[in-house]
């Protein structure tokens, strides 16, 4: 489907897409969220127009918060095709690239989408303004000397490069028990301990079987 949202042609946007082609996204993202944030951010590079639409994100993003069920009935399917143009509208003044991305979202059904494709372009431009974030998940909150010893590690070890300064973000999740998730671009550095007796209990799993 993203691929028939790019290709020239069928609508205004699609033909902004496709011009936008050239433009080179400062990293690279997968899956439907990355896909379709990456076609966004160079359709606004390409009309000069990447804070306005950073912006209006942030404004819809706001709203979902104020709202959880705003999002929800956004992305039902129940909702008439129609209805969900007239909800995008009354989501506030928003630039024509965004009000048509979303229109595109919603011809494709990909609305449940819509928080993961702001995520995913905020870190296109965070990494276009040469920030990159690593998210560290840990079972408890983790000092100051801690956080700043995982991101000197990252950047002396040379897994982060051509970035001016590195966002650590601090997640907790109990079940990991012990150690820490290091989480940034396509790169997942998983030292917890819940992870490691995952993987003694499946080595003596197979042990077993054989």
């Amino acid at each position: 489907m993203l691929r028939q949202v790019i290709s020239a042609g069928k609508t205004q946007l699609a033909r902004g897409y496709a011009t936008a082609a050239s433009t080179k996204a400062p990293i690279t993202l997968f899956g439907i969220d990355g896909k379709y944030a990456t076609a966004l951010f160079q359709a606004a590079a390409s009309k000069n127009v990447l804070t306005t639409v950073e912006s209006d994100l942030t404004n819809i993003e706001q709203q979902f918060s104020k709202d959880a069920r705003l999002a929800e009935v956004l992305a039902s399917p129940m909702l008439s095709k129609s209805a969900k143009e007239q909800l995008i509208d009354s989501l506030g003044k928003k630039s024509e690239i965004t009000t048509n991305f979303f229109r595109t979202l919603a011809e494709n059904n990909r609305l449940n989408e819509t928080s993961r494709i702001i995520t995913a372009y905020k870190s296109l431009m965070e990494a276009e303004r040469g920030i990159v974030s690593v998210v560290v998940t840990s079972a408890k909150y983790l000092g100051g000397k801690e956080l700043k010893q995982v991101k000197d590690t990252l950047i002396k070890g040379g897994l982060i490069k051509d970035f001016k300064d590195v966002n650590v973000i601090n997640k907790v999740n109990p079940s990991l028990i012990g150690g820490m998730v290091v989480e940034f671009g396509d790169y997942t550095i998983d030292m917890s301990v819940s992870s490691r007796l995952a993987k003694l209990d499946k080595l003596l799993s197979d042990s077993i079987s054989v």
